[in-house]
């Protein structure tokens, strides 16, 4: 790979430019710092007060952003047999996986104006709260973390480092300041994710099957399935929408988990290991609400629908899985080329599923249609991450992908413009069967559709708009706004990169 990486790239509507750059080990390795150049910047220095530091263990990083460009970026560590972990975690046989992106946005409490956080203003003091838990060894706050919650111009940056969880803010007339931060005894997570809402309220996943909720404005924490015995490790974990209390979580058995932060009590129910798909009956009282049994592999992503209803389930078996969640029904089952899928996104009118895998490959689902629509060849490795671009919804589709390859891809999907594989295949070679492996709870009424695998030479092929390699590693994270996008790297490499000008104006 060329050690000359672009601080640009090129598409039919303008230039994207790479705007501020930073690395997590800057806020990992202390409690104050400052931590880059502000959004908006046009230098791409890292703030001048931190001290060069031996690299980290590489992390995953996923960003997110709100409708008016405030932008969170959270990352998990990967584990596997080629990436280092941190001291005292085993890999347990995890294969390198990315940490997914979603949107965020923080809702203000007040409507007054909140007081600025002027770039010359002292950093606030870490109020430390020591934990007697064997768990958490320690809690830090922000002294000014209320005033940085309630300030709508706000840029929430969450990140892990060995046994640490860290919250970094940053504003556009202020470097940054570490907000919180949430230091393990052991043990470090490997995703997590922040329901939107006034509160911060954060959902971990760990290696060793530890659940924790973690709010950091109060610094209160709970480990939801202490002493449970449940120990697969977690592979992804997602707020249910509308809900600020329950959340969906992906292991690496297989299983789906619909939890509830409230609860305390955590009891496995029995489950059948011969289906595909089966529900337990769980206990009222206790988490899980909701135990499903999806895979015999791990879970890689799970993303909800814009409908809020279904949701997307991806697993190393190489399957996508749409499910409705309310019902707790699998509708259907599609088939990856070859290999296991890696993630998903939705378009934003639900008629698309998008997704990535270890066959290098980015597929097109049409959701309606229930076929896929195209496969996008153009990464030279397998692919971490996928993510729709809001502002390209209609006659055309955008999307961008990253991948192992450590270059960023864009896709524009048109119908009209689409080649045409030349034999056409005929329904019926590629007719969806019911299967019978489904265990239904009772009101179901319908089995589930496993679509057949589509050859190579009668789906149409897309080619990438864009490929450009941005970073000096295996990319594993991207997300969008009207303005922004960011990308990150497994060294915890973090870039923000501007629309061009038409889009601003």
């Amino acid at each position: 790979m060329s050690s000359v990486l672009c601080a640009h790239f090129d598409t039919p509507e303008g230039r994207w430019t790479l705007v501020s750059e930073f690395t997590t080990e800057d806020a990992a390795n202390q409690f104050v710092p400052h931590i880059g150049q502000r959004l908006g910047g046009d230098d791409l220095s890292v703030g001048a007060s931190v001290e060069p530091r031996p690299p980290t263990p590489p992390s995953s990083v996923s960003a997110k952003f709100n409708a008016s460009s405030t932008l969170m970026v959270s990352g998990g560590l990967m584990f596997g047999d080629s990436a280092p972990v941190a001291s005292g975690v085993k890999a347990h046989g995890l294969a390198n996986r990315p940490t997914h992106v979603m949107m965020f946005q923080a809702e203000p409490e007040s409507q007054s104006e909140p007081e600025p956080l002027a770039k010359s203003k002292p950093h606030g003091k870490g109020l430390v709260t020591k934990s007697t838990s064997s768990f958490v060894a320690r809690i830090i706050t922000n002294e000014n973390l209320a005033r940085w919650i309630v300030d709508s111009r706000t840029t929430y940056i969450l990140f892990n480092a060995p046994k640490c969880f860290n919250v970094v803010g940053m504003q556009p007339d202020n470097r940054g300041e570490t907000l919180a931060r949430l230091d393990m005894s052991l043990a470090s997570p490997t995703c997590y994710d922040v329901n939107s809402g006034a509160r911060l309220d954060v959902v971990m996943g760990f290696v060793r099957g530890n659940i924790v909720w973690y709010e950091p404005v109060s610094g209160k924490y709970a480990r939801l399935n202490k002493n449970s015995g449940y120990v697969p490790s977690v592979m992804c974990v997602r707020w249910l929408p509308n809900s600020s209390t329950l959340f969906m979580v992906g292991m690496a058995d297989g299983a789906v988990m619909v939890m509830d932060r409230t609860k305390d009590e955590f009891v496995v129910p029995p489950m059948p290991h011969s289906p595909v798909f089966a529900c337990a009956e769980t206990r009222p009282k206790t988490n899980p609400v909701s135990y499903w049994r999806v895979s015999n592999k791990p879970i890689t992503s799970i993303e909800f629908s814009p409908d809020a209803r279904h949701v997307a389930v991806t697993s190393e078996d190489g399957s996508l899985r749409i499910i409705d969640y309310m019902e707790e029904s699998l509708c259907d089952v599609y088939q990856s080329y070859f290999g296991g899928l890696t993630c998903c996104a939705w378009s934003k009118d639900q008629k698309y599923v998008v997704t990535g895998g270890k066959d290098d490959l980015i597929t097109v689902w049409s959701y309606y249609d229930k076929t896929v629509v195209a496969r996008g060849q153009g990464h030279k490795s397998w692919v971490r991450n996928v993510a729709f671009d809001s502002m390209h919804c209609g006659a055309t589709y955008r999307f961008f992908s990253v991948g192992d390859d450590a270059r960023l891809l864009m896709w524009d999907l048109s119908l009209s413009a689409l080649h045409r594989p030349r034999v056409h295949t005929s329904r019926v070679a590629a007719s969806p069967t019911n299967t019978g492996t489904h265990s239904r709870v009772p009101g179901q009424s319908r089995e589930p559709t496993v679509h057949a695998r589509m050859p190579k030479g009668s789906v149409a092929v897309l080619q990438p708009l864009v490929a450009e390699a941005i970073h000096d590693a295996p990319l594993c994270s991207l997300s969008l706004s009207q303005d922004l996008l960011v990308t990150a790297c497994r060294k915890g490499v973090i870039k923000v990169w501007k629309r061009p000008t038409p889009y601003l104006s």
